[in-house]
């Protein structure tokens, strides 16, 4: 009983003094994640968050191929089913081919996109620069954020800068160190006013790559200040209803009422998802309609500064299939293969031992398995 009372005195005393400190957000995150069993965010970690609704407002199924059925080897469902995997659905042709689910997850159910969000905030910057919303992926951030300090020296990142990670922000992405900007951008209740305390100069800017997820926290401001409203109500107006989300989707939001987490956290189906890869391998068309522009399609798959990284499009290293990929945190993927007119997209607990750099071996494997229908 002591140890049980000096235990609940010591946890109570920590929390007083996070609240009296710089890192008040770090109750949030231990209540979020250690408090429920978590080490670190999680697929279904939107209950504990504030959210946005997304109503759906023209849903369209997806069409179920009556000539192809494709079965996952054991040298992938063994890997799979080890990491936590929940959902798979292949498509081929714009028809389902594949799918799967696991657990207690379904069509029906939502998850974490995570950084497969990033993606979408690119995309969605595309519309506004096609709507004239904004003037041109060359603008600098400060034309739409004229509070956004640069330092002395430093120049202003673009907003291509931006989508490319490119910008060479102050900041170290870190999931680890809970008083790293990282985890206060996930927890902290003003994303916006963190991510503009962000500045650039880390290194000059546009001349290298490295990964930030600040750089999309930012775009997602600019954003938001060009069209006026929302970024998930944009988002639904502009892509999901023209792609046909079927669910209602959420994306999580930094306090009640309050901004977008743009650089991670929609929240929608698997189907879902999914259309969003059919409408980039389809060069932004649903059915005959324009909705992003295949020359800016195009772009964003190839590799700016980096081979593996175009307009916050990941490109896949040491498979032979010509890939590119929606990607976030956990194995959360949305690959399209080109020369396979192919979609697979996944969800999950968890992406597997590290190969290569930032890749981790479930986006691999899901490639080499498409790779060996291919030659069949």
């Amino acid at each position: 009983m002591k140890v049980i009372k000096r235990t609940v005195a010591i946890i109570v005393v920590l929390l007083i003094g996070l609240k009296l400190s710089p890192y008040e957000y770090l109750i949030k995150g231990i209540k979020n994640t250690y408090l429920k069993g978590y080490t670190s965010a999680h697929l279904y970690d939107r209950e504990y968050f504030d959210q946005r609704e997304i109503p759906v407002i023209l849903p369209k199924k997806l069409t179920v191929s009556d000539s192809i059925s494709l079965s996952i080897d054991d040298e992938l469902r063994g890997p799979l089913e080890r990491i936590g995997t929940k959902g798979v659905l292949v498509l081929q042709k714009d028809e389902v081919v594949f799918e799967e689910y696991w657990d207690e997850h379904d069509t029906a159910t939502i998850s974490n996109s995570f950084s497969s969000a990033k993606s979408v905030i690119t995309l969605l910057t595309q519309i506004a620069v096609q709507d004239g919303y904004i003037g041109s992926w060359d603008d600098a951030v400060t034309d739409y954020i004229p509070e956004y300090k640069i330092p002395e020296g430093a120049t202003a990142p673009t907003l291509r800068h931006l989508s490319t990670m490119t910008a060479g922000l102050q900041f170290d992405e870190n999931y680890k160190n809970p008083f790293n900007k990282t985890a206060k951008l996930y927890y902290g209740d003003d994303v916006v006013a963190t991510a503009l305390a962000i500045p650039p100069g880390k290194f000059e800017t546009g001349t290298k790559w490295e990964y930030q997820s600040a750089c999309t926290q930012l775009l997602t401001v600019a954003l938001s200040r060009a069209i006026g409203e929302s970024v998930s109500s944009f988002a639904n107006r502009e892509l999901f209803a023209k792609v046909g989300f079927e669910v209602p989707a959420t994306w999580h939001l930094d306090r009640s009422g309050g901004f977008e987490l743009g650089y991670c956290c929609l929240n929608a189906a698997v189907r879902d998802f999914a259309k969003l890869g059919m409408l980039v391998s389809n060069h932004g068309y649903v059915d005959s309609n324009a909705v992003i522009d295949s020359v800016f399609i195009a772009e964003a798959q190839v590799g700016f500064k980096s081979p593996y990284y175009g307009h916050s499009f990941w490109i896949y290293p040491d498979v032979e299939a010509r890939n590119y990929s929606f990607r976030g945190l956990n194995g959360q993927l949305i690959i399209i293969l080109p020369d396979y007119d192919m979609i697979i997209m996944r969800v999950g607990e968890k992406a597997g031992d590290r190969y290569e750099g930032d890749f981790r071996s479930i986006g691999r494997e899901l490639i080499k398995q498409a790779e060996r229908w291919n030659a069949n």
